[in-house]
């Protein structure tokens, strides 16, 4: 994906054609980057199994699996910015509509490979991490799971990640794209696949701390914190109102 993504950015650079006012190339470099950090946290993970657990074949077959959901899902993505169409919600034929069913699927095993990954941890009693670590990998990778399968479900019943009207390119963020006047579902769904970084990360911090008896109880309301967020955040989406922090920057 990283090699990918360098690849993405340099037909952006050469390729004057636009989707809806911004590069054909804008969402395929969204999402390579976004599947880099996905892989990159569960190979993290992975990696402080035990080793009897590593060499598993079952583990294999997971990896597999999640390699094959993966290259559909971008192999798609790329062919059809190269298209100059959209990948998602394109409903121009019967095949792009069962394409559009075939990547929610590819999306799914993507998404809950990091459960599956969670309860190999959840079981491993020699996970090379202390308890508060332990306890960040797994509240972040089921916590993120569930709620990045809430938010991708709530964008595909309504059609489109926009409540309120598609913006104008001057009332969207820039990179994103997330609507500065109304709701957009991604800003949860944002929050929700990070939460599988964010937990894990402000374990590791906590458990740094000197008074390391308070690590765990930091851990879980860090995570309470970011599933209060992310709700909060869905919630004012589908309402039609803008992200907290986008407010400002509108």
């Amino acid at each position: 994906m990283i090699l990918a993504f360098a690849a993405t950015l340099a037909l952006w650079a050469v390729d004057p054609r636009v989707i809806d006012g911004v590069s054909v190339w804008a969402k395929p470099l969204k999402f390579e980057l976004a599947l880099a950090v996905h892989a990159g946290t569960l190979a993290l993970v992975v990696s402080r199994l035990s080793p009897s657990l590593q060499t598993k074949t079952s583990l294999l077959g997971v990896a597999l699996v999640f390699l094959a959901a993966s290259t559909i899902e971008m192999g798609w993505i790329i062919f059809q910015a190269a298209q100059g169409q959209h990948s998602h919600f394109n409903d121009s034929s019967a095949f792009h509509r069962a394409m559009f069913s075939v990547m929610a699927f590819a999306a799914i095993i993507i998404t809950g490979t990091a459960a599956v990954i969670a309860k190999v941890v959840w079981r491993d009693a020699d996970f090379a991490a202390g308890a508060a670590v332990k306890s960040g990998i797994l509240l972040g990778l089921i916590g993120g799971t569930i709620l990045t399968l809430v938010t991708a479900f709530a964008i595909g019943a309504m059609g489109s990640p926009y409540v309120g009207g598609v913006p104008l390119l001057t009332s969207r963020m820039t990179f994103s794209g997330w609507s500065l006047i109304g709701g957009d579902l991604r800003v949860p769904h944002f929050l929700s696949t990070h939460m599988m970084q964010a937990v894990p990360i402000a374990a590791l911090l906590a458990s740094n701390l000197q008074g390391r008896h308070l690590a765990n109880p930091l851990v879980y309301g860090f995570a309470a914190f970011w599933v209060v967020w992310t709700l909060m955040e869905f919630g004012m989406a589908l309402s039609g109102q803008p992200a907290v922090f986008l407010t400002r920057y509108s």
